[in-house]
């Protein structure tokens, strides 16, 4: 049974899916990371690109976002029609306005992918202004009725309306799709209103999209347990559930204690971004995540195995490769992946591990591709991406080794220090006073100071050192003067 465990009291916003007992998705909305997905912007083109086919679009955020020609209503209308031309600068120019949706969030140094194909949906159809579509959910129970409703809707919808038939939408009679769509006309021209009296990029219409996921959860599932702790939020789910005569039992939890942490699951949260993931037979996996892409390195760890080589490696790899497509949901991995496995010599343990990573991927709601094994044994696959990982979300670059994982070691700072020191060595002052830690005052002077008179003849002063703690490896020139001044600071400075 699915089970959704809601942590909505406090500005952080976090739901956690639950499927035979384990974290299955993580979804984890920080006040100022909120996603823009689904909201609808009035846009102004900054600079045309015809040599990519695409736009920048200012929609009134920090970063300018990135808008294809397909994406525009003006060359889905002509393509209609039969007369499109190659050059986006046909269909668009510099300064010109037009209402923009976001369909994926900003990355790294990547502004947010746009467009001008504006979509509003609920939770029987989907409405798409600016092309020409019908798509019925594949889920319907018959092809029959997939084939009626298509054949319903193309009697009813206009030829810039793009139509989907959600799931829901199957038993439910014509007269209920005729209202939806017509309320959804609406909504599209209550937004194009509102855009016209706006004078510069800003926001138009903000999608919720995170209660919208959670809604999205419960209508993936006939039945299961919703357990959340803001009452407001709590009568709004049961609306919901009544409105759609839905089979899931929803719980307000008011508890002191935070719901993750009274419901078990707090500590498996905090493991989705921990860089080493372990499995059940002592291996591990590694993984790296790159403005590129994503590594994900196997390794047999305190693994041996009882029997022989071949076999032992093959194992920890197919465990390996149901933990990879948990791990690439849970944490919400997207763009290209390599995995690098522990290279194995049988064909058909290599087809063996496709099989494993199809069957484990179908159950991800996001779309993934397997490209298959690299001539170099590197398995490579792509996984849709519309929003921030996890670890995007959450993290930041390191402010000492900025984000590569390493710093400077004592040995490098000290030499950087003695060289910065005999650029001064034709300074007049008697003394000079540094700042550092222990370990690079160590090797700067060696052990109980042994190079330290060496150095204060090379650069005609003497060395007042402050010694601070920590491992930081750093160190300041902080000043020059007479030796008593020098020590009289550095006292001031200690105490």
């Amino acid at each position: 049974m699915k089970k959704l465990i809601a942590n909505l009291s406090t500005r952080e916003k976090r739901y956690a899916c639950i499927e035979n007992g384990r974290i299955t998705k993580l979804e984890i909305e920080p006040p100022k990371s909120a996603g823009s997905v689904g909201n609808i912007y009035l846009g102004k083109v900054t600079k045309v690109l015809p040599g990519m086919e695409a736009a920048f679009i200012d929609y009134g955020e920090k970063k300018s976002g990135f808008l294809y020609r397909d994406e525009l209503p003006s060359y889905q209308e002509a393509k209609r029609k039969g007369t499109q031309k190659s050059s986006i600068s046909q269909y668009i120019r510099e300064g010109e306005k037009l209402l923009v949706q976001v369909t994926r969030d900003e990355a790294g140094t990547k502004g947010a992918k746009l467009t001008g194909l504006i979509e509003l949906s609920s939770n029987h159809v989907v409405y798409i202004h600016g092309i020409d579509y019908v798509g019925v959910s594949k889920k319907f129970k018959s092809s029959e009725s997939q084939n009626q409703w298509r054949s319903m809707v193309l009697t009813h919808k206009k030829a810039d309306e793009g139509l989907i038939i959600r799931t829901a939408m199957e038993e439910m009679s014509e007269a209920v799709f005729l209202k939806q769509l017509e309320t959804q006309r609406e909504n599209y021209a209550q937004l194009l209103k509102k855009a016209t009296s706006l004078k510069k990029p800003t926001l138009v219409s903000r999608r919720d999209s995170f209660f919208e996921s959670i809604l999205t959860e419960m209508s993936q599932a006939p039945s299961g347990e919703l357990y959340v702790d803001d009452f407001t939020c709590f009568q709004e789910l049961k609306k919901w559930q009544q409105d759609h005569g839905s089979g899931w039992e929803i719980f307000y939890e008011a508890g002191p204690v935070n719901i993750f942490s009274h419901l078990g699951i707090e500590s498996e949260a905090e493991q989705a971004l921990k860089k080493f993931v372990w499995l059940k037979n002592g291996s591990y996996l590694i993984f790296e995540e790159t403005e590129a892409f994503t590594v994900v390195d196997v390794n047999t760890g305190k693994f041996t195995g009882k029997a022989e080589k071949e076999q032992t490696l093959f194992e920890t790899n197919m465990q390996a490769a149901k933990e990879i497509a948990h791990q690439l949901r849970l944490r919400n991995i997207g763009g290209i992946i390599l995995i690098d496995f522990i290279n194995m010599k049988q064909v058909q343990h290599h087809h063996a591990i496709v099989e494993m990573l199809k069957t484990e991927t179908k159950q991800d709601e996001m779309r993934v591709q397997l490209l298959g094994f690299t001539e170099l044994g590197i398995f490579q696959l792509t996984r849709k991406r519309t929003s921030a990982s996890l670890s995007e979300k959450l993290t930041m670059a390191c402010p000492m080794c900025l984000g590569t994982g390493k710093v400077d070691s004592a040995e490098t700072v000290a030499f950087r220090l003695e060289r910065e020191l005999m650029e001064h060595r034709k300074r007049d002052e008697e003394a000079v006073l540094i700042e550092t830690n222990e370990a690079v005052s160590t090797i700067l002077f060696g052990e109980q100071d042994a190079y330290k008179p060496v150095l204060e003849e090379m650069l005609h002063k003497e060395i007042v050192v402050m010694i601070v703690k920590g491992h930081d490896h750093r160190y300041e020139i902080k000043r020059f003067g007479t030796k008593a001044e020098l020590m009289k600071v550095r006292e001031n400075l200690l105490t």
